[in-house]
C-alpha cells in the first residue's frame, strides 16, 4: 500500500481562543459534518498508508464534538497529533463575543491521542503576544502542569520569527523542568495564508538566521529538539480547512524558496463532503506531486 505524499494537517474547526496575526489557517462560517470527516478519513485509510494526523488549528478543542472525533480517529488505527492552545484544558473560555466552551477533561482528550502540542513563542506576555494574542505565559505553564500531571506525551511548538528570535534560551528554560515534554518543534516562520502573507514583514526572518539559530543551540537535555524550516515544509502538507476544504498551498516546485512561495493562495484538491471524495483527491494530489517530482 502507497503511503501519502504529504502530512495530513486537519482544522479543527472555525474558532480559536486567540488570534494569531501570522495565522496561515482559511477560516469561514461553516463547519464540516462530523460523519463526513469520520467517512473520509475511513477511506483514506483504507487506500494509502497515513502516518499521522495532526489535529489543528482553529482551536480543534472548541469544537463540542472534538472528544469524539478523536476518539473516533483512535479507533479507526490513525496516530493522532493534537495541537491547541489548551486553556479549556484549565478553564471555561469564551470565544468571540458570547460563546462559551466549557472546560474539558484533559484524561478524555490524553487517552484518545499520542502525542499533544501546546505553543510557546515567548518567555514573557509580551513576547507571547506579539506573535499569539490572548495567551499568557502563566497560562501555558498551568496547562503543563496539569497534562505533566496526567502523564501526557507533550510536544512544544515554537513559531520562531525575528521579535523571539532571541528568546529561545529563555523559553527553554521555562520548559526544561517538565520530565512529560519529549519534543520541542521550533518552525520558522512561514509567510503564507491570510495572516501570515499579510503579516510577513512583522514576522520574516532569514533562512541564514533560522540556520545560525541552529548552529547556536546547545542544550544539555534529553528534550528532542527538532529545528524545522520553511524550505523543510514547503510542499509536504495536505490541509483540510473547518469547512472540509482539502487544500494545499501554493508554492514553486524548485527546492529552495522563492519570493513567489510567499503569498495568500492556495490550491483546490477536493471537499470532503464530495462523492468519492478520497479518490478524486489522491488523483489530483498525485498529478500536483508528479509535476514537482519533474522539476
Amino acid at each position: 500500500m502507497k503511503t501519502i505524499s504529504r502530512r495530513i494537517q486537519l482544522s479543527g474547526g472555525n474558532k480559536c481562543f486567540v488570534r494569531c496575526p501570522g495565522c496561515y489557517n482559511f477560516f469561514s462560517n461553516k463547519d464540516y459534518v462530523t460523519e463526513d470527516l469520520l467517512d473520509f478519513l475511513t477511506q483514506l485509510k483504507d487506500k494509502v498508508l497515513v502516518p499521522k494526523v495532526t489535529m489543528s488549528g482553529g482551536e480543534p478543542l472548541a469544537r463540542e464534538d472534538m472528544p469524539y472525533i478523536l476518539s473516533a480517529l483512535k479507533e479507526l488505527g490513525y496516530r493522532i497529533n493534537l495541537d491547541t492552545v489548551g486553556l479549556s484544558l484549565i478553564r471555561d473560555v469564551i470565544v468571540g463575543q458570547n460563546t462559551l466552551v466549557k472546560k474539558i477533561s484533559s484524561e478524555d482528550i490524553i487517552s484518545s491521542i499520542d502525542v499533544i502540542g501546546i505553543p510557546f513563542d515567548g518567555s514573557s506576555d509580551d513576547l507571547m503576544n506579539m506573535f499569539r494574542r490572548g495567551l499568557k505565559v502563566d497560562e501555558i505553564l498551568g496547562i503543563l502542569d496539569d497534562l505533566s500531571s496526567k502523564g501526557a506525551n507533550i510536544c512544544i511548538n515554537t513559531v520562531v520569527h525575528k521579535n523571539n528570535y532571541d528568546d529561545i534560551q529563555n523559553i527553554y528554560e521555562l520548559i526544561k523542568p517538565y520530565q512529560s515534554i519529549t519534543k520541542w518543534q521550533l518552525f520558522q516562520f512561514m509567510p503564507i495564508g491570510p495572516g501570515g502573507y499579510k503579516n510577513r514583514l512583522k514576522y520574516e526572518l532569514s533562512d541564514q538566521q533560522f540556520e545560525n539559530l541552529r548552529e547556536a543551540l546547545d542544550f544539555d537535555t534529553v528534550i528532542d529538539i527538532q529545528l524545522k524550516s520553511r524550505l523543510n515544509r514547503k510542499n509536504k502538507y495536505l490541509l483540510i480547512d473547518g469547512e472540509g476544504v482539502v487544500w494545499i498551498p501554493r508554492q514553486n516546485e524548485h527546492d529552495h524558496w522563492l519570493t513567489e512561495d510567499e503569498n495568500n493562495e492556495r490550491i483546490l484538491i477536493g471537499n470532503i463532503s464530495d462523492e468519492n471524495a478520497v479518490d478524486k483527491v489522491l488523483d489530483q494530489l498525485e498529478k500536483y506531486d508528479k509535476v514537482l517530482a519533474v522539476n
